[in-house]
């Protein structure tokens, strides 16, 4: 019995991430002309509005929706992920540590 809890416990991670994953190149074209997913420029365009250092883009296919991941970094180098749905570019979620920083205005020094 234990060692069965033990398997099943090591498989559950990986039956979770089973619904994601990564579109052939037909796929990705056929989603583009289709309107399910934006063009990458585009996404890149909303990757310059966050604060932060972009790392990696990934595009998968969640339960037949296509997302759009983000990692980046922010200024106190923290790793973020941030999802996009790719046919409107609508944030859907905002993963990481001490998310408060994304919306704090740094200190400015005072000038003389």
């Amino acid at each position: 019995m234990n060692r069965a809890f033990s398997l099943l416990t090591c498989l559950l991670p990986c039956l979770a991430m089973a619904e994601l994953r990564t579109p052939s190149d037909q796929e990705l074209q056929r989603a583009i002309r289709e309107g399910a997913v934006r063009p990458f420029n585009e996404v890149m365009k909303q990757a310059r509005t966050l604060p932060g250092e972009l790392l990696r883009v990934d595009l998968q296919e969640d339960q037949g929706r296509w997302i759009y991941e983000l990692k980046m970094l922010d200024r106190t180098q923290n790793v973020i992920k941030v999802g996009y749905r790719a046919d409107t570019l609508r944030m859907v979620y905002l993963r990481g540590h001490h998310l408060e920083h994304l919306f704090d205005t740094p200190a400015q020094p005072d000038t003389p």
